[in-house]
């Protein structure tokens, strides 16, 4: 059986290399939107143009139905595609691609939520999040959850910015 201390210390590690993004801006060149191994983009490419196995893409969640609507030091950023999924004692939502810095060029977004099952209010969870090129490990926070939605607020480790959103899994 996995601890939580296992699943926040994978997750972290996971948050650490982790982005994603489905969400992309059109009508950009080779140059300026990311392609896998594109290592002179400007700027992410859509989470379907990331390929799970490929150098620094370790797995996308991009065609599911949950949602992320999340505020960042006041800029909103919305996600889709992600998936919700309960497994044994934890549930979690991802959304976008999980990478690694052997992923050249800009990081896609990602947004990745591990709490206990069960539902209710939670606070400390695994909460890492990736946007614009930037990733925040969100070690202090609190919100609550079901299985089919949820709210959550925090504040990244290292940036005082305000983290706050909700999901839907449906």
């Amino acid at each position: 059986m996995i601890s939580y201390r296992a699943m926040g210390g994978l997750a972290a590690a996971m948050l650490l290399a982790a982005c994603g993004s489905h969400e992309a801006k059109t009508g950009a060149n080779s140059a300026e939107s990311h392609a896998p191994g594109t290592t002179l983009a400007t700027t992410a490419g859509a989470c379907s143009s990331y390929v799970a196995g490929t150098p620094g893409v370790i797995r996308t969640f991009c065609g599911g139905p949950a949602k992320v609507k999340l505020t960042i030091g006041g800029k909103e950023h919305d996600l889709s595609g992600g998936t919700c999924e309960a497994q044994g004692p934890m549930f979690s939502v991802n959304l976008g691609v999980v990478s690694t810095n052997d992923l050249g060029g800009p990081k896609p977004d990602y947004f990745g939520l591990t709490i206990p099952s069960g539902g209710g209010h939670f606070t400390n969870a695994v909460l890492a999040v990736n946007v614009d090129g930037k990733t925040y490990a969100v070690t202090s926070n609190s919100g609550d959850a079901t299985a089919a939605a949820g709210t959550f607020t925090g504040t990244a480790m290292g940036d005082s910015a305000p983290i706050t959103g909700t999901f839907s899994c449906s």
